[in-house]
């Protein structure tokens, strides 16, 4: 059994503006192994031992190494430059994980490795440090290490993960955390995000609203409007950490709603180019599982198809599934007619996973649609959106144009227009590295993954994750 070769072109060269905005995807989430040391009670892919008997967790088999090498070539071929997250299940439990890295790594694809930590050893993350991984990303749920543990079901896990996050800012290989919400730390979000920063150096919080998706189908304990309240203490933990760390929701796309209701310096809303809101399931974003099932997010158990079978770009471009995805225009319930539709547009997954419609309204989402257009309209003249096309206008010195090429595809285009909106507006003809220099140390917000990107670009997107 082989994967398919074939790697149509990216459509963009003809039909509409939103065609090509949808030509690839520029984040890859790929879980390459249902194996896990941990037995998280939320787990969206159901790994480690199956739990779960629904037909889209049924095949739990996983790609072999020289499979995976063809998923790389394709996803380099069709999705050149991805940012590509390496997960699971527990991805460190592969044994190829290190030939997996090396090899995305020479074909150009931007690696991360989402881990719960457990594993990392300092020989390992100077290892994967050497073979070119631009960051990690891991979970700390609680500040008590046995509510952390319950949550996660294997005794001693928060004192592994918080030890390997210690290592990984002791070897200086850039790391987020991330946090899911839920009643048992509600009540400390604040101080998670303290101590993500204080005491173990992350330059990125992000914290997940659950989606019912996998083993996280039962296990929601917290009602919508506990939500509306996190999002505001949300956007409060953002404003206090604007100038040293980037805090974000993820999952919860209306928590623009928040921010357009905030007249302070807080980061002012992002969304994805074309219409698609909040939410780029399908649009800029796609998920892989360990067979090869291809999926518009990891969260969303609907297939176009399977690697083994079809090609990356036929998938992508041609499946009913991802091109319903996309019709952002024709969302059911309160988030078809809602003001901030192109800039939210709610869940996909959520709206799948608890109305077995993928285009039904977010149900967690409690906005009365038409409230908000004033803002809106405030807004939408300095909106700014992942995924544009990086168009040049003004001329660039070569060093200059390899610095911006240090950073992911899909924030090149939103930062090529800041850089040149600040040189039109400082009467500058020449875009310099030195000019870069220039507007990188006046933004406030830190770097994020250094190594040859965001730092020395100017750019401090979360690229670690969607």
């Amino acid at each position: 059994m082989t994967i398919a070769s074939a790697v149509p072109a990216p459509r963009g060269d003809e039909g509409s503006a939103v065609d090509r905005t949808f030509a690839r995807p520029y984040v890859v989430s790929w879980n390459l192994t249902y194996r896990c040391n941990l037995a998280c009670e939320h787990c969206y892919l159901d790994a480690g031992p199956a739990k779960v008997s629904l037909p889209a967790f049924a095949d739990r088999s996983e790609l072999s190494t020289e499979q995976c090498y063809r998923v790389v070539d394709e996803i380099a071929a069709f999705a050149p430059e991805s940012v590509t997250i390496l997960t699971g299940g527990e991805p460190l439990l592969r044994r190829d994980i290190v030939e997996i890295v090396r090899y995305g790594v020479a074909k150009g694809l931007w690696i991360v490795v989402g881990t719960n930590g457990v594993k990392i050893t300092e020989n390992l993350a100077r290892i994967l440090q050497a073979e070119g991984v631009r960051g990690l990303a891991l979970s700390l749920d609680a500040l008590d290490p046995e509510r952390h543990d319950a949550f996660r079901r294997v005794r001693g896990a928060w004192e592994n993960t918080v030890e390997g996050a210690k290592i990984l800012s002791r070897v200086g290989l850039p790391f987020i955390v991330q946090t899911t919400v839920g009643a048992h730390n509600r009540s400390e979000l604040g101080a998670i995000a303290a101590f993500a920063h204080d005491e173990l150096g992350a330059r990125v919080w992000n914290l997940y609203f659950l989606v019912p998706s996998g083993r996280g189908a039962f296990v929601s304990d917290l009602e919508p409007a506990e939500y509306d309240q996190v999002l505001g203490e949300l956007a409060k933990i953002q404003r206090d950490w604007s100038s040293r760390m980037l805090v974000n929701a993820k999952c919860a796309p209306h928590f623009v709603r928040n921010l357009l209701q905030s007249d302070s310096a807080a980061p002012f809303p992002k969304s994805f180019a074309g219409g698609a809101g909040g939410c780029p399931a399908g649009t800029h974003y796609m998920g892989i599982r360990p067979n090869g099932d291809v999926t518009p997010c990891p969260y969303l158990p609907l297939f176009a198809g399977n690697l083994k079978e079809s090609g990356l770009g036929e998938l992508w471009n041609d499946s009913d599934l991802f091109q319903r995805i996309r019709r952002r225009t024709e969302l059911g319930g309160r988030c078809g007619e809602c003001e901030l539709n192109t800039m939210c547009g709610g869940c996909r997954a959520r709206a799948y996973g608890m109305t077995g419609d993928v285009m039904a309204e977010d149900p967690l989402c409690t906005h009365v649609p038409g409230t908000l257009q004033a803002a809106v309209d405030r807004l939408r003249p300095t909106a700014v959106e992942y995924g544009q096309p990086a168009t040049i206008t003004l001329s660039w010195e070569p060093e200059a144009r390899e610095r911006m090429q240090r950073i992911p595809a899909f924030v090149r285009g939103m930062v090529t227009r800041a850089v040149e909106s600040w040189c039109e507006k400082n009467e500058v003809a020449v875009v310099t590295a030195e000019v870069l220099e220039s507007i990188r140390a006046r933004m406030p917000t830190p770097k994020v993954f250094g190594a040859g990107a965001a730092a020395r670009t100017g750019s401090s997107s979360d690229s670690g994750d969607a």
